[in-house]
């Protein structure tokens, strides 16, 4: 019986004893003497001598592990910590029961997996009194040499072989029955493709059936061998069973909530719909109040030249805003956009002048992978890393980044690392609390840039009465709109952009709301 280790690896060794008549107690063989109850190992060959019973097994040592530790002096086999029978791990010391058979137990020790029957059955060995002839009398043979050898209800003489079963051939030897058992080697196959052939000592690994058209399968006019596995759709499968197409079909579940910054997408070639990191989205609109990539909304009146975002570790892109305090001695208006890739420079200014490498530009315009497009009251750009504006040549400004570029940007948009509460970093890397702070650390240029003198302590009245929500913007940029201008539209395109994005059309909210006025910008 097999014990399997974790390598799969096994160890085997068997053992029949055959007892004889009462009153035999030593063994003999040949020249050899061996007392009752002795055991010898030698040469791998364990001698135990049981009540005149030789019984030589030959020790078969399949090392069980990948560093196994070499035999001692005397001993045969490497030893190792633990054994595997079943699937099931045992420690030194610890016993199975096989489960085939109650009587044969298995005991895990550091010389080697030990088998051992616990409840051997004993053959039923006659007497003198009861072999054939007149009781108390042995036949002339027996008599004549008194060497014989008995088992269950047969004497066999000195020097007969007899078997005693499949595995188990022994030999009489002067009143010793000396055996030799065969002891069956590891197979490769599972135990329920293992089979017995009549006659045999040991089983083996039954042939794999040939298919036959019988096991075959045929499905939309392609034949599939037994065993065979193929995909209907990304959602259900099939194999071939033997001549049958079973079939199973993925579930779905149903509401995956999804964390902040992903979104349920279904992804071509897969059954269900995963959760995916979306787009960051950063929106500069009005006096310009500012909605960073990862949600926090704040308002920032500076009238100078800023880093608005820009990958601050790949150095991919850069987008650079410069703030016009107009007419206003608080407030600003985002003027001009400058963006900055392998492609190129590109200038988004006021009533949809574009500029690509200090040259204006009709639209569309098409370079390499950098694309200008106009529609309707709005311009499109589109580059090679990803990055896209969107400008509707007053002040609205819409930045959107690819997700692969999470956690590694910087400026008014904050870093998109999907925690808004750490957008407020400066360009020194230290966290501010106030948004002038904040937006005054990512200030570029000279003097020259700037459109007025900082007021800071005005700035921060003003600052303090700012909300993040649109209708408060709103009420903001229409404190100190100039005379003529509609500041209240730069909310709304805010709001009809954010509803667009969640898939929400508004239909013509330009008309309902007043800001039809806007032209559509000839390039």
């Amino acid at each position: 019986m097999p014990i399997q280790s974790p390598t799969n690896k096994k160890t085997t060794r068997d053992e029949v004893n055959i007892r004889l008549a009462k009153g035999l107690n030593g063994c003999k063989v040949g020249n050899m003497t061996y007392s009752s109850g002795t055991e010898t190992i030698e040469d791998c060959v364990k001698t135990t001598c049981t009540a005149g019973v030789l019984t030589r097994s030959q020790i078969h040592c399949y090392t069980p592990c990948s560093h196994p530790v070499p035999p001692k002096p005397g001993q045969c086999c490497p030893t190792c910590d633990s054994c595997s029978l079943n699937g099931r791990e045992y420690r030194h010391g610890e016993e199975a029961i096989l489960p085939e058979d109650p009587c044969v137990r298995c005991k895990c020790t550091r010389r080697f997996p030990h088998l051992y029957q616990a409840c051997l059955p004993r053959p039923r060995l006659s007497s003198f009194g009861n072999l054939p002839g007149k009781r108390g009398v042995l036949p002339k043979v027996q008599r004549k040499s008194d060497k014989i050898c008995a088992k269950k209800d047969k004497v066999y003489p000195t020097e007969t072989t007899f078997r005693l079963d499949t595995c188990t051939n022994c030999t009489c030897v002067n009143n010793t029955a000396v055996c030799d058992r065969l002891s069956c080697p590891p197979l490769e196959c599972e135990p329920i493709y293992q089979i017995m052939v009549q006659g045999a000592c040991c089983p083996k690994c039954a042939e794999p059936e040939p298919v036959s058209p019988r096991t075959q399968c045929v499905w939309k006019d392609e034949v599939y061998k037994n065993g065979e596995r193929w995909d209907v759709n990304s959602c259900r499968s099939c194999i071939c069973d033997y001549g049958k197409i079973r079939c199973t079909e993925q579930m779905c579940p149903k509401n995956l909530p999804c964390p902040w910054g992903y979104k349920l997408k279904y992804i071509p070639g897969k059954c269900c719909p995963e959760c995916v990191g979306e787009d960051g989205v950063c929106t500069v609109f009005g006096d310009p109040h500012y909605r960073t990539f990862d949600g926090r909304v704040f308002n920032f009146q500076g009238a100078c030249k800023y880093v608005l975002t820009s990958d601050c570790k790949g150095k991919s892109f850069a987008v650079r805003v410069r703030n016009d305090a107009r007419e206003s001695r608080a407030f600003s208006w985002t003027r001009t956009v400058t963006l900055k890739v392998r492609e190129g420079r590109v200038t988004l200014g006021q009533k949809m002048r574009i500029k690509v490498n200090g040259k204006r530009v009709a639209l569309p315009y098409n370079h390499g992978t950098l694309s200008i497009t106009q529609d309707g009251y709005t311009a499109s750009v589109e580059t090679g890393v990803g990055v896209k504006l969107l400008w509707d040549g007053d002040s609205f400004l819409e930045v959107t980044v690819p997700h692969a570029l999470k956690g590694r940007l910087c400026g008014l948009c904050g870093n998109f690392n999907g925690n808004k509460s750490d957008d407020f970093m400066t360009r020194r890397g230290g966290p501010v609390n106030h948004p002038n702070e904040f937006g005054q650390s990512w200030r570029v240029g000279g003097k020259k840039a700037c459109t007025r003198q900082e007021d800071g302590k005005k700035r921060k009245t003003l600052f303090s009465c700012s909300q993040s929500d649109l209708p408060r913007s709103c009420t903001t940029d229409m404190c100190e709109c100039p005379v003529g201008r509609k500041c209240h539209c730069e909310v709304f395109t805010a709001y009809a952009r954010a509803c667009q994005r969640s898939g929400i059309e508004l239909g013509d909210w330009r008309e309902v709301t007043g800001c039809s006025h806007k032209k559509k910008w000839r390039t």
